[in-house]
């Protein structure tokens, strides 16, 4: 096996994307990984130990870091779908829902999947990956809608997205409307919640309105308010990730 980082990389997307179709009925975990391995004859040569091996030096933490690698890959096919789109938004806050959107269209086929990653994210000794994916996917979609920042407001931005993006997503996992215009309605009204986000002239009085308003939500991340999330993830932000 290659030490290659993209390699590595390739190789971690195309494992975890095999083990997808088997997580709603056995979860994340090895089980689910060495099932889909099979599928696609991996290492096919050697036994399921022998495998497993090759699993535990890709995946150091276990099931967080299939859940970490499976955000990653969504994440780059939201970018390279939201760069082929012929006509793109001008504003800020509509090119944000088009990469939400674009994002839990990529998860739509595997929804039971991103269901059943909710409960091991919200596990406490996940407290630091979980915000790290959070925080990344955020920061992406940010970057891919043409902010430069670097004050005070970086953070606050991120922060402010992460609440929206958190509490779309888990209306979106219990949406069942046609084409699901519903979550699409959910989240214009969290974004005009945020429209001045872009010059962020009050940028505390804008985050607590958003913790009002998906105040019912904040159980699901394990804190105790979206507030509490900046302090996270200006922690998780400093910390240094591989």
């Amino acid at each position: 096996m290659t030490n290659n980082q993209s390699d590595k990389k390739e190789l971690k997307f195309k494992l975890v994307k095999a083990m997808l179709t088997h997580v709603p009925f056995d979860g994340w975990g090895w089980d689910s990984l060495e099932q889909g391995a099979v599928d696609i004859a991996f290492e096919k040569k050697l036994n399921s130990e022998g495998r497993k091996t090759i699993y535990q030096n890709l995946f150091k933490n276990g099931p967080i870091d299939f859940i970490e690698t499976f955000s990653e890959m969504i994440d780059d096919q939201m970018e390279e779908s939201y760069h082929s789109l012929v006509s793109k938004p001008d504003r800020i806050p509509q090119k944000i829902k088009t990469l939400i959107l674009i994002r839990l269209h990529l998860c739509q086929k595997y929804k039971e999947a991103v269901r059943s990653s909710i409960s091991l994210t919200a596990i406490p000794k996940n407290s630091k990956k979980s915000l790290k994916i959070l925080y990344r996917t955020c920061h992406r979609i940010w970057k891919m809608a043409g902010d430069t920042s670097t004050d005070f407001s970086f953070y606050t931005k991120r922060i402010s997205l992460a609440a929206v993006y958190s509490s779309t997503l888990l209306f979106w996992l219990n949406d069942v409307s046609s084409k699901e215009d519903e979550t699409s309605a959910f989240l214009d009204r969290r974004l005009y919640d945020i429209s001045q986000i872009s010059n962020l002239k009050k940028p505390f009085s804008t985050l607590k309105k958003i913790n009002k308003n998906i105040n019912n939500k904040k159980n699901s991340l394990g804190v105790k308010s979206f507030l509490d999330i900046f302090k996270k993830i200006n922690q998780v932000r400093k910390s240094s990730f591989s």
